[in-house]
């Protein structure tokens, strides 16, 4: 006979934990690397993007509070691309452009 375990439901709290954990490690780990692919293998950042939606107002958050290259992790977990056409795409550029969509389409953080 087998035995299922079902899994438990990670509070909002242990999410934020989890994620800041993440996001020290990943930084700590690419802070040297300009290559955005580089940056969007690593494992760290795997798992940010593996936590799906509810990791948006996290990412959100972070990004508004600290600049960085959150907005890879956005891009992938909704498929959205606010940035405008006719920004030149400097990150400040896409960080400012994923703040005012994340306003927009409701998240608080």
């Amino acid at each position: 006979m087998s035995t299922k375990t079902v899994p438990v439901a990670e509070s909002a709290e242990e999410l934020a934990t989890r994620f800041a954990a993440l996001v020290k490690t990943w930084r700590e780990r690419t802070y040297f690397s300009s290559k955005k692919k580089t940056m969007a293998e690593h494992p760290a950042f795997r798992e940010i993007v593996a936590m799906g939606e509810k990791a948006v107002p996290l990412i959100l958050a972070d990004l508004d509070k600290n600049g960085g290259f959150g907005f890879l992790a956005l891009e992938e977990i909704t498929g959205a691309d606010p940035l405008p056409a006719q920004s030149e795409g400097k990150n400040s550029d896409r960080a400012a452009a994923w703040i005012v969509w994340g306003r927009e389409q409701g998240y608080r953080w």
